[in-house]
Parts: C-alpha cells; sequence; structure tokens
C-alpha cells in the first residue's frame, strides 16, 4: 500500500515539475518530538528486555517545491545527513554474558519526505493541510561490551500536518507548521566478531516496534 502511495506521489511530483512555471528552494528548523520503544532478546539465554524512551531533538533539513494550477505544492524535504535522535546506555549483565556498559546512539539518516501541501479555506490566511510519505534509514552507533554491532534498517513513514504559509518584506517566504508522523518498526540482528550473518543462536535482536513523532516545523524559502 505504501508502495502504490508513494507511486502516486512521485507522479504527481513529476508532472507537477513539468508544467511549473516556478521552484522555490529552503531551509527548515524543526524541533522533533519522538515516542519510541522495543525489545532486546539477548544471545544464548534468549532473556528479553524492554525499553521504551521519549524527548526531543533538533533536526534541521532543506525543501524544494513547485507550486500546481490547483493551488497545491509539491515538494520534497531532505535530512542531508545523519541526525542524531536519541541515546542511551545501561551497565547491567546481559546475563551470562559480558558485563560492562553498552551504549548506542540512534540516527535519522538519509531521511527524504515526498509531500502535498493543499490550501484549507480558514480564518488564518496562507493555510494548508500536509499529507507525505517518507523513507529512513535508522542508523545505530554502538558501543557493545559483548562485542555485538547492529547494522542499519530502512524503514517507511507517513506524515499529517497543519501549516501557515506568508511572504516576507525580503521577498522570501515563510512556513510555520506542525505535524506528526507513524513509522513502520525494524527488526536488527546483531552480529559478533565479524560475522555479518550472525548465529542465530548466539546473536542479540532488537525488535523496533512502530514508532511517533510529533515536529513543530520554522522553514524560510525563495521562489525562483
Amino acid at each position: 500500500m505504501k508502495k502504490i502511495i508513494l507511486s502516486v506521489l512521485a507522479t504527481i511530483a513529476l508532472t507537477g515539475a513539468a508544467f511549473a512555471q516556478n521552484y522555490s528552494m529552503g531551509l527548515t528548523a524543526t524541533a522533533l518530538y519522538y515516542d519510541a520503544s522495543g525489545t532486546e532478546t539477548t544471545k544464548s539465554s534468549n532473556q528479553k528486555n524492554n525499553k521504551s524512551d521519549s524527548g526531543v531533538a533538533p533536526i534541521p533539513s532543506f525543501f524544494i517545491e513547485t507550486s500546481l494550477d490547483t493551488g497545491a505544492t509539491v515538494g520534497l524535504d531532505i535530512i542531508p545527513f545523519g541526525a542524531k535522535v536519541a541515546d542511551g546506555s545501561m551497565t547491567s549483565d546481559d546475563d551470562a554474558e559480558t558485563s560492562g556498559t553498552n551504549s548506542v546512539d540512534v540516527n535519522f539518516k538519509n531521511h527524504v519526505t515526498l509531500y502535498v501541501e493543499t490550501p484549507v479555506d480558514t480564518q488564518i490566511d496562507g493555510s494548508y493541510v500536509k499529507f507525505g510519505i517518507s523513507t529512513v534509514t535508522i542508523e545505530t552507533d554502538e558501543s557493545m561490551s559483548t562485542g555485538s554491532t547492529y547494522g542499519d534498517e530502512t524503514v517507511q513513514g507517513l506524515t499529517l500536518g497543519f501549516g501557515v504559509k506568508g511572504d516576507m518584506a525580503s521577498g522570501a517566504f515563510y512556513k510555520v507548521e506542525g505535524a506528526v508522523s507513524h513509522y513502520q518498526g525494524a527488526t536488527f540482528n546483531g552480529s559478533f566478531n565479524g560475522n555479518s550473518a550472525g548465529d542465530s543462536a548466539v546473536r542479540n535482536v532488537i525488535t523496533l516496534d512502530d514508532f511517533q513523532t510529533a515536529g513543530l516545523r520554522l522553514s524560510v524559502g525563495k521562489e525562483f
């Protein structure tokens, strides 16, 4: 279903770009609230450790968009580098395995959102609703006393938002937007001693549940 939605949005974007007379580019700063949970299944013992985390992270991105004859706007929002969204550590023993401090950073990498903004008739001038579909690589940078390492996983997400767009005296424009997103979960299989395939009997597995984010976004752009 998500592939179908992405194909439809991509077609709209390409069609709009083909007939557009102009395009806009700009930068966005987002205060991102995240709420995620998951389960680690430790190797050998099959012990399960549940963990949840929430917090706020600053996320910069840039966008390029174009306006259609219908008044809608189609664009791409891109985080051009890995953006750290969470970190954590634990000092408890992994059952009978190597003890010590285990730490991990979680990053959003290669995050791309294809979106459509549609004007809505409200008492606020320039208001619009936004629908988007995203793809993002969840990157883990870990330091595990057990010797395990985890690869990266790519997941998809859906976004719904509401915003207001206005003109600035300099000729640029601004957008203030609130948006919520829902991302699918992922499974991270740990490798050990350089064995990337792992051994199902002696490897850690982390299962990330579906998770949500909410963001307050401030964008500044200019039409070309």
